[in-house]
């Protein structure tokens, strides 16, 4: 069996897509493996880095044989948009996104199952041909869990110093918590999803969901104040892609900019356009143009999430 990850996502667990099919395995195998250049050495200690978006594909492999007769590691990586080198590798990349059947949803992790269709192969695609950028003109306005912010009360918040080698300089830390983790200051190891720590989840991936979510695990909308003995108090905004795809938070820090944590990749406090995020509002987002709002997080909130 091959199976064939998009490292696109930044909350939800990232789509996978098995060819169990042993002769399509080694078809696709053969053709990609092609120029061996284009893949990245999956047992690099440089923690892996991207944009918000689509940075690549892993490969892997389950059996022995495979491996053995493509001369392959069992796991592979493909760099893909502004990181992919030069040649063939946007002609592979695409091959990946046409060839997999995304269908079937993630696989990886205790994240809801949310439904993927053809509209999401047409994501990949456009992902590939933009270079995982979107421009400033194409910033939603927010919507849906957006909240008007003149401050109607003076709330005390708590802002740490940007600390990026705690989440990125152990593996086990860097692959299995994302952007959720990041805002909440907490690691979990389990890739923590809005709502899952309270017992009810989001079911959709919008503005109102995802935030009421982050509520029922104990978030305040901004400018609802929280009191002293919730402490730390963090200042965190949330976006999402539209059309339901994913979500994103940042973090602000003691320095006066933003961190953030794109899924399973490095914490940095820089967008798309490599940046220092000064307002999250105006950074560039790439797919992840609605902006929901702004909301603290608190002692209790990040020790319930999961």
């Amino acid at each position: 069996m091959l199976r064939i990850t998009a490292d696109v996502y930044s909350g939800r667990p990232n789509p996978v897509a098995d060819i169990t099919d042993t002769a399509q395995a080694r078809t696709a195998l053969r053709e990609l493996t092609r120029d061996r250049t284009l893949f990245t050495d999956p047992r690099s200690a440089e923690p892996p880095a991207g944009p918000l978006g689509l940075r690549g594909f892993w490969l892997e492999t389950f059996d022995d044989e495979l491996a053995h007769d493509f001369d392959v590691d069992s796991r592979l990586y493909l760099p893909a948009g502004p990181q992919a080198p030069a040649g063939r590798g946007a002609e592979v990349a695409e091959r990946l996104a046409t060839v997999a059947d995304w269908g079937q949803g993630p696989a990886t992790h205790a994240g809801p199952a949310l439904p993927l269709d053809a509209s999401f192969r047409q994501f990949l695609l456009e992902q590939l041909a933009s270079g995982a950028r979107t421009s400033l003109k194409d910033r939603v306005a927010p919507a849906g869990g957006g909240q008007q912010e003149e401050p109607a009360v003076t709330c005390t918040i708590e802002v740490g110093a940007f600390n990026p080698g705690f989440w990125n300089n152990d593996p086990t830390t860097l692959y299995n918590n994302n952007c959720y983790n990041y805002a909440s200051n907490w690691r979990t190891n389990t890739f923590a999803q809005p709502g899952r720590g309270c017992g009810n989840m989001y079911t959709q991936i919008t503005c109102d969901e995802v935030a009421r979510a982050a509520l029922c695990d104990g978030m305040h909308h901004r400018f609802d104040c929280f009191p002293d003995s919730e402490a730390p108090r963090p200042l965190v905004a949330l976006v999402v892609i539209p059309g339901g795809g994913d979500y994103h938070w940042y973090r602000k820090q003691k320095e006066g900019f933003w961190g953030h944590k794109p899924g399973g990749t490095a914490a940095r406090n820089y967008d798309n356009s490599g940046n220092v995020i000064y307002d999250p509002e105006t950074a560039d987002r790439g797919p992840y143009t609605i902006f929901c709002g702004y909301f603290y997080g608190c002692l209790s909130q990040r020790q319930r999430i999961n």
